[in-house]
């Protein structure tokens, strides 16, 4: 198998909910479609879950094949959907609760497989592993080298983040305009993932409140968030707070602006890309060790888990940020060393993806 070609097909199991979040669907996408501009055929497999992004997907253009289950690794309701197909060339799966068993099965759908994981903590049946968040990789790594079959192989660290191409773009813009040597804080951006399971936008929105019409205030939420009419009627009450919801422009969103306040999650790897001074709060638990390594390279400031931080805590740092320059100058150039935009590129190239429409060389 070459890995291009318009005959190619792709299989991609996530879930997105309220509970589980939309990063996954989200980092699928960006890999989906890219796949899908070198001329690959794409189906995504997803449980009907609240807050899913199953119309959404399909709204992209994607068929989705989804059911019904309280459980990820029910493996009938999915062979149903694989059962008459033609085994497709790749299977891509990114899911926390499926592990080896599952994805034995799965093999039988698929040519090849590859694992999107980040926690390292339980064993895969796959071709090729992706972990963004390794920032200690080098070759094999111990920290899947007995979870993963022998004969895998990686694609581990920063440099292989799934960021869409208008991050490396106004990454560009970034760069040349030297959007990061501002001495004052125009704009904040406020965005705690697609669903925002413990309400730290409000939190935020609390902390903020003492600057309401002093400086522009962003506040993205996600359609999966159950409380995004509520952060509206929030953000109604403070002047120079604008409120959207679900936007496709994400990355000129964090390009324009010149601070911002979010969770861990796939939203770091993007912040980082643009050179983006953050304050990052974990809303899960495996964002915890990623957010202070993070901030211990000196690329963003981490305040801690969501139940242990404050209003008063966002505000403090907040204030810190906002009177010094040179540290958000600091921030900016050690976020930008570590992403550079071009993962996707690197990760397709590395699967066989290199030929057909849409193709981008690396930079």
């Amino acid at each position: 198998m070459n890995g291009s070609g318009p005959s190619k097909r792709v299989l991609f199991r996530a879930d997105a909910s309220v509970e589980i979040g939309t990063g996954h669907i989200m980092r699928c996408v960006t890999l989906a479609d890219a796949m899908r501009r070198r001329g690959a055929e794409v189906v995504f497999a997803c449980r009907t879950l609240p807050g899913d992004l199953n119309d959404w997907l399909c709204q992209q253009g994607y068929t989705v094949w989804a059911w019904q289950s309280a459980h990820a690794a029910d493996w009938q309701p999915f062979a149903a959907f694989t059962v008459d197909q033609e085994p497709f060339d790749w299977l891509v799966v990114d899911h926390y609760a499926l592990d080896l068993d599952w994805e034995r099965q799965a093999r039988t759908c698929a040519r090849r497989s590859l694992v999107i994981d980040d926690l390292a903590d339980r064993p895969h049946a796959c071709d090729w592993l992706l972990d963004q968040n390794d920032l200690a990789s080098e070759g094999a790594t111990p920290r899947y080298g007995a979870l993963v079959p022998s004969g895998y192989r990686t694609l581990l660290g920063p440099e292989y983040a799934l960021l869409r191409p208008d991050f490396s773009e106004w990454r560009a813009r970034v760069l040349a305009e030297n959007r990061r040597e501002a001495l004052t804080v125009r704009e904040v951006l406020v965005f705690f993932g697609g669903s925002d399971p413990t309400g730290e936008t409000f939190k935020t929105l609390e902390a903020l409140k003492p600057l309401a019409g002093q400086i522009q205030t962003t506040v993205i939420t996600g359609v999966s968030n159950p409380r995004r009419e509520e952060i509206q009627a929030f953000c109604s009450t403070l002047p120079q707070t604008d409120f959207l919801c679900q936007v496709n422009n994400m990355a000129e969103r964090m390009a324009r602006a010149d601070l911002a306040i979010g969770a861990g999650g796939t939203a770091t790897w993007e912040r980082l890309c643009l050179g983006l001074p953050s304050l990052v709060i974990s809303v899960a638990d495996n964002q915890r060790d990623i957010s202070a390594r993070i901030a211990r390279l000196g690329a963003q400031q981490y305040l801690g888990p969501s139940a242990a931080v404050l209003v008063e805590d966002i505000r403090n740092a907040l204030d810190r940020l906002l009177t010094s320059p040179e540290d958000r100058m600091a921030l900016a150039r050690s976020a930008l060393a570590l992403v550079d935009g071009q993962g996707v590129n690197r990760v397709l190239q590395a699967l066989g993806f290199t030929d057909g429409a849409g193709a981008q060389s690396l930079r």
